[in-house]
């Protein structure tokens, strides 16, 4: 809007302005004088570009100036080195100095007339010029300084500031590009390019700077060192952006370049660097050629307006150089500006479109390939689902199939061993029945830590006694430290923590299984440390210790540091594989403290709550209960489908002295009872997984027939369906079941008669 205003004053000027375009000139005083028309170029009439001239322009008025009132006088090219005379009267003059000199350059010029000099009719304006290029002069505007201020100032905008700041900001750009290249080194053309748009726009923001006469021949040096660059980079770019070796033009670039720059270093250090420019310059315009057809062939070749907009823009670069050239020279009329610093922007905007345009189609690749990559995330994952439930349902099958075998075996082996009494058959026996113990051991860790890595399997929280907890595992643990010459010892606790109880003791269990394992002597201290609201459960041994570097790698499954030979009394390897997968399920933190030659401690972070008002449902207080006497012979029906385990047992029932009624199905159990009354046997022993009614089912349906049955589930789920009946999970040993057969007392119902 202030530019419109401008050109709408400038329009209006009143008819005391006054647009002097004929003049009078000679080379001094002593010179004849020539009419010449304004804007006048000494080159261009065959005069040299530099030195001296005078202009004596006479003029008319129709009226003097009102008393008061502010003239101007405004040149689009008057050099700076200049004296004027208005009327005899000398008006302005600089002091003649070899700094005025050196920059005496035809410029946009603004000066206030004394308004008293004037006079109606007659003037007479003598003009004396000193050019060290471009000699000439434009046309003159004397008028009111009120009329001529908005005209000059949009040529003031137009010819400097807007550049300036257009460049400026090319510059700034350029720097963005720059860094951006930093990071992708491999994108040469970029960088190339932003070195290239860097220079120029630096060397056309600081063109037409005033620096002191010490340092005008380093400015002018620096503006060509900047020309020699520039065409050097473009070249550069253009093998770059085309992908083309041309090896001749590049050793002719490695050649010229270092020369260019050495003699013009060298001229301007003599004093004769413009003469030195006159002849390198299209030298340089010669050297730039290859580079824009190469820029031109690209464009052409691969398509795109984007990038034949660049191709365009460099070409109108390399045509303002010419221009620019041929203005300097002053071979174009003296009120030609420069503008190469409104071409080198086109460029930069022209490739700022281009770059546009990669990140446009890089943002349209990311998309398509997110598509694609969710797609294969949600086909791996579909196949890991299917995997998964594969690997649950053989788990499920093996904890199944796999125990019923297993129990068999072990039942039949402890029935063997009941029966020989020759010390080799037992020997052997006894050997057999520490493999299975093996067996039975892996098989349980596995099943166990399969289970824990399932996402369905949910932990059940709850409030847990910890002397309770530590009097239930070192029930188990007592014997297996004492057989090793260990010492455990117990710190009593009165702590209560909120956690699964079954896990916690699974937890605890293999931890101090492990440290009793792998400790040859001392011994092994279970303890809990309080910490504000949470509590430390802590396993300390006096081992081997562990390095530093196998620390994580321990929990991993069947990883075992100091049983390379994969003895079995030196456990599975999946003990505290199960620990860090239970500590997962309940969000407790694990940690290990070890130096190799000082032992473990393996901690535990639990909360810690108030004991409950109601204690012992999760006192893990260790099975105490007294034995019951040896009954006489009992009723015993016993259901399980797999044959070579339902002889088994009914075998070793037998040989406890037990009447024993075998079934494959729970039809076989049920059927007979809905047209007969049969007397209760005393126990019923079911598997849980039967064909067709499951286990569980069939004993709900006996107990409510009969209240006062005893019944066992035998089954090898970690969390069996629970009801009336007591639980026995596989494999069990011989012991197991005798146990729950003798001690076990008969449930009380409330409907018992």
């Amino acid at each position: 809007m202030p530019f419109l205003l401008m050109l709408c004053a400038s329009s209006a000027w009143p008819q005391t302005t006054l647009e002097i375009r004929q003049a009078w000139f000679s080379r001094d005083a002593s010179h004849p004088e020539k009419p010449v028309r304004l804007p006048d170029t000494w080159k261009q009439r065959g005069l040299p570009a530099d030195g001296f001239g005078r202009y004596r322009i006479p003029f008319e008025m129709r009226e003097a100036p009102p008393d008061g009132q502010a003239w101007a006088l405004r040149a689009e090219r008057l050099s700076r080195f200049h004296r004027i005379w208005l009327n005899g009267v000398l008006v302005h003059a600089p002091e003649d100095t070899p700094e005025l000199r050196i920059h005496a350059s035809a410029v946009l010029t603004w000066l206030e007339m004394p308004a008293n000099s004037l006079r109606q009719g007659s003037n007479e304006l003598v003009v004396e010029v000193y050019h060290r290029r471009r000699g000439g002069l434009s046309a003159i505007w004397i008028g009111p300084a009120a009329s001529l201020q908005p005209t000059h100032q949009w040529a003031l905008m137009r010819q400097a500031t807007l550049p300036q700041w257009v460049n400026m900001l090319a510059a700034g750009f350029s720097l963005l590009l720059l860094l951006l290249w930093l990071e992708r080194r491999q994108e040469h053309a970029l960088g190339l390019f932003s070195l290239l748009s860097l220079l120029t726009s630096v060397r056309n923001s600081v063109y037409g700077l005033t620096v002191p006469y010490g340092l005008v021949w380093a400015l002018d040096l620096f503006y060509y060192l900047c020309q020699v660059m520039s065409v050097l980079l473009l070249s550069w770019f253009a093998l770059a952006w085309s992908e083309r070796r041309l090896p001749h033009y590049r050793m002719l670039l490695h050649i010229a370049a270092p020369l260019l720059l050495l003699g013009g270093s060298m001229a301007a250090w003599l004093g004769r660097l413009e003469p030195w420019r006159t002849w390198a310059y299209p030298l340089l315009m010669l050297m730039a050629l290859p580079a824009l057809w190469l820029i031109l062939a690209h464009a052409h070749r691969v398509g795109g307006w984007r990038r034949g907009a660049l191709a365009s823009a460099l070409l109108i670069m390399m045509g303002a150089a010419v221009h620019d050239y041929l203005v300097g020279q002053g071979r174009l009329p003296v009120t030609s500006s420069f503008i190469m610093p409104w071409a080198q922007p086109l460029a930069m905007i022209a490739f700022a479109s281009l770059l546009a345009e990669r990140l446009v189609v890089a943002l349209r690749s990311s998309e398509r390939y997110q598509v694609e990559l969710e797609r294969v995330v949600a086909q791996r994952t579909a196949e890991l689902q299917a995997s998964d439930l594969a690997k649950t349902r053989l788990l499920d099958a093996a904890s199944h199939d796999l125990r019923q075998p297993v129990t068999a075996i072990g039942l039949q082996l402890g029935m063997a061993r009941s029966r020989t009494t020759e010390p080799g058959q037992r020997q052997l026996l006894d050997r057999a029945m520490q493999g299975l113990q093996s067996l039975e051991s892996l098989l349980k860790g596995l099943l166990d830590y399969s289970r824990l890595s399932r996402t369905e399997a949910l932990a059940a929280p709850g409030p847990v006694r910890v002397q309770g907890l530590f009097d239930s595992i070192c029930l188990h643990a007592e014997p297996l430290a004492r057989a090793r010459g260990l010492q455990l010892r117990v710190r009593p606790s009165t702590a209560w923590v909120l956690s699964d109880p079954l896990l916690l003791e699974q937890i605890l269990r293999n931890l101090l299984s492990n440290a009793i394992q792998h400790t040859d002597s001392g011994g092994v201290l279970l303890a809990l440390r309080r910490r504000g609201t949470t509590a430390w459960l802590e396993v300390r041994d006096t081992g081997p210790g562990i390095a530093a570097a196998d620390q994580q790698r321990i929990f991993e499954p069947f990883v075992q540091l100091q049983n390379p030979a994969r003895a079995r009394e030196r456990g599975t390897g999946l003990g505290l594989a199960i620990v860090q997968e239970a500590a997962r399920k309940l969000g407790h933190v694990i940690t290990l403290q070890s130096q190799p030659g000082r032992g473990s401690c393996f901690r535990l972070q639990v909360p810690l709550i108030e004991a409950p008002i109601s204690p012992g449902v999760s006192a893990a207080t260790p099975d105490t209960a007294p034995p019951l006497p040896a009954l006489p012979a009992m009723q015993v029906w016993l259901v399980e489908d797999d044959a070579s385990l339902r002889e088994a047992l009914a075998e070793q029932l037998q040989g406890w002295g037990l009447r024993v009624q075998a079934f494959a199905d729970a039809e076989s159990v049920l059927k007979p009872l809905a047209h007969t009354t049969l007397p209760p046997p005393d126990w019923v022993l079911s598997d849980l997984r039967l064909p067709g009614l499951d286990g569980a089912g069939m004993l709900s349906a006996l107990l409510d027939r009969w209240p006062q049955l005893r019944a066992v589930l035998m089954s090898a789920e970690r969390q069996p369906p629970t009801g009336r009946w007591i639980i026995l999970h596989k494999p069990f040993s011989p012991a197991e079941l005798w146990q729950q057969l003798h001690q076990t007392p008969a449930p009380e119902h409330p409907n018992a008669s």
